[in-house]
């Protein structure tokens, strides 16, 4: 798009520690004011400054809201030039922020991503002859932020209010209209029951906290998080957007009971006859009583009236049922009971909010249900009111998804990507399957939204500009197209060198799915005695054909951040499947040995090859700060003061847990690799005795607590963040 470094200007708004202050901003809002359009016409001024270097002239661009102009009722604007402005008119206010964002787009050449802006350098804008039109194709385009921790780019619950606000301003540039906060309660417990639920001590571990991502000890106050939340939904929704509210039983890990109203109130149980989420502070309350039907019941009433102040319509709620809960061995009564759950909340949402709709996740049906089960709840939904808000769509394993349970052309459902667990925190979206199931949706008139629901956030920046584009378009847009265009917008001059390693190295990508990384492979490596045969024979080729992107990249400009970030993706993302490969082919021969079938001289020098290649990660998550939980710590220190003096170990805990560690570079340096160094020893001294049973593996877990009893900051990346060590790294991973 831009061939000339000069006409491309990057306005990068990633935090940093620098861009955080220690008190809260407030965020700026239309107030009482008879200028309607005061703030569009802000926005337009700064970026036609930046763009021009100019003022903007006085009523060069006016704006209006008028619903006829949507033809289906779903978002819409239109973009008309007149005699001397252009008008940009939409049919609610949210549409009016799409249509200014792309006019600047169309006609002064920006671009937007989730961590900045392309702003090219021009010194006129014509904004003649403009007759658009665009209306939304999906009623709802919503994403998800989750309440897991470790690393800020990743981690919503790490968000401070200028990270917000830069990431509600890019919803809107990319058009859509629904966001969900799943990052805990904050302070809704004591809101609701003042007078049995203190403010916890913010200094002090929270009382019954758990390991791993279940100790949710605080790094900020529940107040200030409390405060947080309601000025970023408020700046949300003084933008048109919108953002439903949890209600139902809404215990689970990561909005656990308070322990002071467990023991003043002492709620009943539901009964726990499978150990699944055991606590008490996680365990939900005997909603079979309506009493504690009604006590949860009081929580979704003060979210609503606290956090939901000013949202537009339709008023959203969202429940999870009785999520991931196995209250009963037997299936039908385990079955009954979250019908019961389900039928005691809805009555509720439909009575004291008429006119909501009411969003069912489907993540339980997922790993609770079967496809009958979730054919034999919709008769008892209300078609005009509820909408099953499936999320999964994109699930690789089994027949048990939105296609086989009687929703197409037949119930109000959406169409999804959840892309990935926590501990995927790179690129892996599995476009064969996405684009083979949006097929099914595209023209189905039930089918109301396409959502982004995954448990982190920023990891797969394709992914997230396949998915928004897709979320509008009345049409499907490949992901190879989407590729193209944000190659092009992105990229500026080297948008070829970019797409070339795009395309090598996503095969390799969606090798692996929703969960693991290659902590996995290296942490367990010599421990799993089996045949990888079939596994390696799927991965060899895309991979080899990945690892093209090392050398490829190892020229790319290091003083372009788009580039830098991107590069270090990609590059992290061919290593990690390397490095799985890698382990896959050892345990395949260490297994022939083990078994007798072959001699083992050679597998010392092969692992001693697997940790060569872990230390070059480490090397490679050194360059950004993106993936140190010891800058990530700083930064939340910069946005509010964190007063626990234990929370660097809380952060350790919940990021090097085994459901959460990936690649964080101070569990890639200083165990992952010294891991497979001691495996190795022990290798070699079983392959010299020819002991062909003894174990080689030591205790995984003694590990990580050793590695936590370290100072955080003691651990932090050393290496000078230097185009020299940039070309370094990948040239030596290229040999």
């Amino acid at each position: 798009m831009f061939s000339e470094k000069s006409n491309r200007f990057v306005v990068c708004s990633v935090a940093v520690a620098a861009l955080f202050t220690a008190a809260f901003v407030p965020f700026a809002v239309n107030g009482e004011t008879s200028d309607t359009f005061a703030l569009q016409r802000s926005e337009f001024a700064k970026y036609y400054r930046q763009i021009t270097g100019k003022a903007a002239p006085d009523g060069l661009v006016s704006f209006a809201v008028d619903p006829k102009v949507s033809v289906s009722g779903k978002d819409a604007y239109t973009i008309v030039s007149g005699d001397t402005a252009v008008t940009i008119t939409g049919s609610n206010l949210r549409s009016v922020w799409y249509g200014l964002y792309d006019l600047l787009e169309r006609r002064g050449g920006c671009h937007w991503f989730w961590d900045g802006d392309v702003v090219p350098k021009r010194d006129s804008l014509d904004f003649t002859n403009l007759n658009v039109k665009e209306e939304a194709h999906f009623e709802y385009r919503g994403i998800r932020y989750f309440a897991h921790r470790g690393l800020t780019r990743f981690q919503a619950e790490h968000w401070g209010p200028e990270d917000w606000r830069k990431e509600i301003d890019w919803i809107l540039k990319r058009r859509l209209n629904v966001f969900m906060l799943r990052i805990g309660q904050d302070d809704l417990f004591q809101l609701t029951f003042p007078d049995t639920c203190s403010y916890p001590d913010p200094s002090k571990p929270l009382p019954g906290t758990g390991k791993g991502y279940d100790d949710r000890s605080l790094f900020w106050s529940l107040q200030y998080r409390g405060e947080l939340r309601k000025r970023l939904q408020k700046y949300a929704f003084e933008r048109g957007l919108l953002a439903p509210e949890d209600f139902g039983t809404m215990s689970h890990w990561y909005s656990r009971t308070p322990e002071d109203f467990l023991d003043k109130k002492q709620p009943p149980f539901l009964p726990q006859e499978v150990n699944h989420y055991s606590e008490r502070n996680g365990r939900v309350w005997d909603i079979r009583d309506e009493k504690w039907a009604d006590e949860y019941w009081k929580l979704t009433k003060t979210a609503v009236a606290q956090y939901g102040v000013g949202a537009p319509p339709p008023q959203l709620l969202h429940t999870i049922g009785l999520g991931e809960r196995r209250c009963y061995k037997d299936r039908q009564r385990n079955f009954d009971l979250k019908i019961e759950a389900l039928d005691k909340f809805l009555a509720r949402a439909h009575r004291d909010y008429p006119d909501s709709k009411v969003l069912i996740a489907g993540w339980d049906f997922y790993s609770t249900w079967k496809p009958d089960e979730v054919k034999a709840l919709l008769p008892r939904l209300d078609p005009e009111r509820d909408i099953i808000w499936d999320y999964e769509a994109d699930v690789s394993h089994g027949t048990n998804h939105f296609l086989n349970w009687g929703l197409v052309g037949k119930f109000p459902y959406t169409y999804s990507i959840f892309l990935a667990y926590e501990k995927a925190l790179d690129a892996r979206a599995n476009y064969p399957i996405i684009e083979e199931r949006q097929k099914a949706v595209q023209n189905d008139p039930f089918c109301k939204g396409y959502i982004f629901w995954p448990e982190s956030s920023h990891t797969d920046t394709l992914c997230l500009r396949f998915f928004t584009e897709n979320a509008w378009s009345a049409k499907p847009v490949p992901h190879g197209d989407v590729l193209d265009e944000m190659c092009a917008s992105r990229y500026g001059e080297h948008y070829a060198l970019m797409k070339a390693a795009w395309k090598a190295a996503l095969p390799a990508s969606y090798l692996r799915d929703w969960g693991q990384n290659y902590s996995r492979a290296v942490l367990s490596i010599g421990s799993e005695v089996k045949d990888n045969s079939a596994l390696i024979a799927k991965w060899t080729k895309p991979v080899a054909e990945a690892e093209e992107v090392f050398s490829l990249l190892s020229y790319v400009p290091w003083d372009d951040a788009f580039i830098r970030r991107d590069t270090i993706d990609i590059v992290r993302m061919a290593l990690d499947r390397v490095i799985a490969l890698r382990v896959f082919e050892f345990s395949r021969d260490f297994t022939a040995w083990r078994n007798g079938k072959r001699d083992g001289g050679d597998l010392y020098g092969r692992i001693e090859r697997i940790a060569a290649l872990c230390d070059k990660m480490a090397d490679l998550l050194a360059l950004d700060t993106d993936y140190s939980l010891w800058e990530s710590f700083q930064r939340l220190d910069a946005v509010e003061k964190v007063r626990n003096p234990d929370f660097t170990q809380t952060l350790f805990e919940n990021a090097s847990c085994d459901y959460c560690r990936s690649h964080q570079y101070e569990l890639a340096r200083y165990w992952y690799a010294p891991h497979v160094r001691r495996v190795a020893e022990s290798l070699a001294k079983a392959v010299a005795a020819d002991d062909r049973k003894t174990t080689i593996v030591g205790n995984v877990e003694q590990e990580r607590l050793e590695l936590k009893k370290q100072p955080l900051e003691s651990l932090k990346p050393t290496l000078p963040r230097t185009e020299e060590n940039f070309r370094r790294v990948l040239k030596r991973l290229a040999k």
